[in-house]
């Protein structure tokens, strides 16, 4: 009796492998020339009214607030000309057309997804480009698919790579943008050897969008020093308001998106809403990173009052824009709104305990922003990481991982294991389980 042969394994294939970095390659340039171009665009239009990029609150009273009603006239012509939902594009649409159809996007939606997210961006509709980012990169990926033999793992990847030079081009990070994409993609099991190809496509996303003149997020602080065990303790507490900021966050977004009613109604009510705040709190619209850089720079004097009204209203008004239909993303403004919540708990501590908190406000800023963007989308080390890379500081990162993983840990008690993306696309009764686990 002979015994059974061992399952060979299927050989390594190094022709193929390389082939398939220099696909993503030349995936990573051309997402990055998107990404660019969509930037670019936004800023044209924001000059075309005399206004520079996301400065609301320098532009007068009555054109920022007649500004998001223009804005709703143009997403409605958007709407007709290339008849696509607002809600079919950004990051939810990206990973339901990856999880159930066959990574396929339609032509349409990309170009919407364009025009659109320019339009409102420009003209102060609160939400961020990494929506847009995501799907503009997915769907550069998805015009290679038809054109190569790939497998699906394969062309899983390639998706993946598309979307990580998106996010490395909007946000200027490399490995916190590739562990980012593989913590909220789940439709195919990540191997090793698919970081080389995502590492080398948000290097190219990174660089390329820098020479291009893709604006920072954040002017990262270099920091020397570390924290001390009291102030350390102190930091460690700023998880709780995280993580209720996060829950706030998620728990909008899945109320929101269970709102029903005609596309054109409710971007109407996001319109008149933005319009009226432009005139009392124009802080909160667009993109809101000149206020970030700002408060991590330490240029924007502001008292507790303002940061807990500029949380809230963004919080608010960026859930419900996203939900309602307005085509934009909600990883930046989440960044934002981390920031802020980061200086809010810099200057409570700093009141409570004077002699203590040391640490420049800068510090609280960037660590609320990584920890909010963890607890938000379900990517706790690509929080640390992201940290990390504007920080440079290795001593430091591991101190403040302590706050960035329990607020996670923290939510997952309370809320359960779905990022942002899945609870919404499950409020729409859209699953985006592993392949695996569906058959």
């Amino acid at each position: 009796m002979t015994e059974p042969h061992p399952t060979a394994r299927p050989s390594f294939d190094v022709i193929q492998y390389l082939r398939l970095i220099a696909i993503a390659a030349l995936i990573a340039v051309l997402a990055t020339l998107v990404i660019a171009a969509l930037f670019h665009a936004i800023r044209l239009l924001s000059l075309s009214v005399g206004m520079e990029l996301d400065r609301f609150e320098d532009a007068p009273i009555w054109l920022r607030s007649i500004l998001p009603l223009v804005g709703f006239l143009l997403l409605m012509t958007y709407v007709r000309l290339f008849r696509v939902d607002g809600r079919d594009v950004g990051g939810t649409h990206t990973l339901n057309r990856i999880a159930n159809y066959n990574g396929e996007f339609p032509w349409r939606n990309a170009v919407m997804q364009f025009v659109s997210a320019a339009t409102a961006l420009a003209t102060g509709f609160s939400g961020g480009r990494d929506g847009p980012g995501l799907h503009l990169g997915a769907w550069v990926a998805s015009t290679f698919r038809s054109r190569l033999r790939l497998t699906r793992a394969e062309a899983d990847l390639l998706m993946r790579v598309g979307m990580t030079a998106a996010i490395a081009a909007g946000f200027h990070t490399t490995f916190a943008a590739v562990l980012f994409v593989a913590g909220i993609i789940k439709t195919e099991p990540m191997s090793a050897r698919s970081f080389i190809p995502l590492t080398v496509a948000a290097a190219l996303g990174s660089v390329l969008s820098t020479w291009l003149g893709v604006d920072q997020l954040l002017v990262g602080t270099r920091f020397y020093s570390t924290l001390g065990a009291v102030e350390w303790l102190l930091v460690i507490a700023m998880s709780i308001p995280i993580l209720l900021v996060g829950v706030a966050t998620m728990r909008l977004v899945i109320d929101f998106t269970r709102v029903r009613g005609p596309l054109y109604a409710r971007i109407m009510v996001m319109a008149i809403l933005t319009a009226g705040l432009a005139i009392v709190f124009p802080d909160v619209l667009g993109l809101g990173f000149d206020t970030l850089t700002a408060l991590e720079q330490d240029r924007l004097k502001v008292g507790m009052l303002y940061l807990v009204a500029f949380v809230s209203i963004k919080l608010l008004l960026t859930s419900a824009s996203v939900a309602f239909g307005v085509p934009l993303g909600v990883i930046g403004p989440t960044i934002v709104n981390g920031g802020a919540l980061g200086a809010l708990c810099y200057l409570a501590l700093s009141l409570a305990f004077p002699d203590l908190v040391v640490a420049p406000v800068s510090l609280y800023v960037l660590l609320g922003a990584a920890a909010l963007l963890g607890t938000v989308f379900n990517v706790p080390f690509a929080a640390v990481v992201f940290f990390l890379e504007l920080t440079m500081n290795l001593w430091l990162t591991l101190q403040v991982a302590v706050t960035i993983v329990l607020a996670h840990e923290c939510k997952i008690k309370l809320w359960g294991t779905q990022s942002i993306f899945e609870a919404r696309l499950a409020a729409q009764g859209i699953s985006v389980r592993n392949r695996n686990e569906i058959a």
